[in-house]
């Protein structure tokens, strides 16, 4: 098992700020900033890291449970809202176990905020797209949002083939220009590569 790329997975996020506010200060009703959470998130989920060209039916998740009265004031605040897929945003649903603590978990069990640590810290994702655990609460992550099922799996396997890919394109093209200018017979064993990587990726969306 690896640690994932630099931005390939779980890259990090900063708030570009800038929510529009009434004129009383107070925030308008939390629907009207899901474009800002979104961008704010690089339209990913927060927490499977699928991107919103991945999966369908995107949602605006409330980090600290909306249904917990101690987290009323923060149901419209911007800084409280995530973007996240429709079922990680089910299954969190109103998990909260650091409940009573201003800490987002309690050592073992919880959350971490992407926007106040780096999650690559937390999460590393082997070539073949599984993920792995690194450090607690990523394993209580883990579980509770179903992140080792065999769609996301694919997902991320398909994310960093493609990657590799990129960078194997752009050598082969290197490569094969050399041999035009020297006037050698390319190899086909690279091409064979490169067509098999992509016979991989084609699998992975069926």
């Amino acid at each position: 098992m690896t640690t994932n790329g630099p931005r390939t997975f779980f890259p990090i996020l900063v708030r570009q700020g800038g929510y529009p506010r009434k004129e009383d200060g107070s925030y308008y009703g939390y629907p009207r900033y899901r474009d800002h959470i979104a961008a704010d998130c690089l339209h990913r989920c927060v927490y499977c890291d699928a991107t919103d060209e991945e999966v369908d039916a995107m949602q605006i998740d409330h980090f600290r449970p909306e249904s917990f009265p101690e987290f009323e004031a923060l149901i419209n605040v911007p800084q409280n809202l995530h973007y996240a897929c429709s079922r990680c945003n089910r299954w969190k649903w109103d998990h909260w176990p650091a409940r009573g603590t201003p800490h987002t978990h309690n050592g073992t069990d919880g959350f971490v905020d992407p926007f106040e640590v780096d999650r690559s810290a937390y999460f590393a994702i082997g070539p073949d797209g599984q993920i792995e655990a690194l450090q607690q609460p990523a394993a209580y992550i883990i579980g509770l949002l179903h992140l080792k099922r065999e769609f996301l799996r694919k997902l991320r396997e398909k994310r960093t083939l493609l990657v590799e890919l990129g960078a194997r394109r752009a050598a082969l093209k290197a490569e094969l220009q050399a041999d035009v200018d020297a006037g050698r017979r390319s190899d086909p064993k690279i091409i064979l590569e490169f067509i098999e990587r992509w016979e991989r990726i084609d699998a992975l969306l069926k």
